[in-house]
């Protein structure tokens, strides 16, 4: 299995994430945006991913809102603008020193994309991916003021070890936001020591996206 990180405008969590990786000895894999890379705060966020061996590749370059929530076919973009805003995401992945080459994998931005999209980014030669459904760790980005929504750490984690135990997670690419609202006081990331030595004990390997996928 692979952890994912994917990071835009909030990125309060990654030093956390950042020395859990490394006290652990794994390898994560980070999909940042355009607006991501180019703040100054997070410049040695990525430096540090860069170093530590870690993939760092695209999720848009300013997290674009590709088609309709509601009717996923809807398009709200065109094809140059899609592809303008990827590319601008490559370009800056490649002035920070992430080999253009070795960018193979991206997270679409909000987790979001359609058979239209999936199509326009293998025209850049990008892989469309996304998180495993049936855990709910990608909703480690709500808090309490969202009502129904939200869901708690504690929850999440009851889920996802419910559902290992039923159906195993064997092959899963787990996602985790490094940055959320500080509405959110009970952060998930902050429980990644712990999420690594369970499934370590279980018996699963940690390994980065291209690993798990090739």
């Amino acid at each position: 299995m692979a952890f994912v990180f994917t990071g835009h405008d909030l990125s309060e969590g990654t030093p956390s994430v950042l020395a859990s990786l490394k006290r652990n000895h794994v390898k994560g894999s980070f999909f940042l945006t355009g607006d991501y890379l180019r703040n100054p705060a997070f410049k040695p966020y990525v430096q540090q991913m860069l170093c530590d061996g870690h993939m760092v590749s695209g999720h848009s370059d300013k997290h674009l809102l590709v088609s309709d929530w509601e009717s996923r076919d809807e398009l709200l973009v065109d094809q140059d603008s899609f592809l303008s805003d990827l590319n601008a995401n490559l370009k800056t992945l490649d002035r920070l020193g992430v080999d253009k080459d070795l960018v193979e994998y991206y997270i679409p931005s909000y987790e979001w994309y359609n058979r239209q999209t999936v199509e326009w980014a293998k025209e850049l030669g990008l892989y469309s991916i996304n998180y495993t459904p049936g855990i709910r760790t990608a909703a480690d980005y709500t808090y309490p003021e969202m009502g129904k929504r939200y869901l708690s750490t504690a929850a999440i984690l009851e889920n996802m070890w419910a559902y290992e135990s039923k159906f195993g997670l064997n092959g899963f690419l787990i996602l985790i936001h490094m940055g959320t609202d500080v509405r959110r006081k009970d952060k998930l990331y902050h429980q990644l020591d712990d999420i690594i030595k369970i499934l370590r004990r279980k018996g699963y390997q940690l390994v980065s996206v291209p690993e798990l996928l090739k």
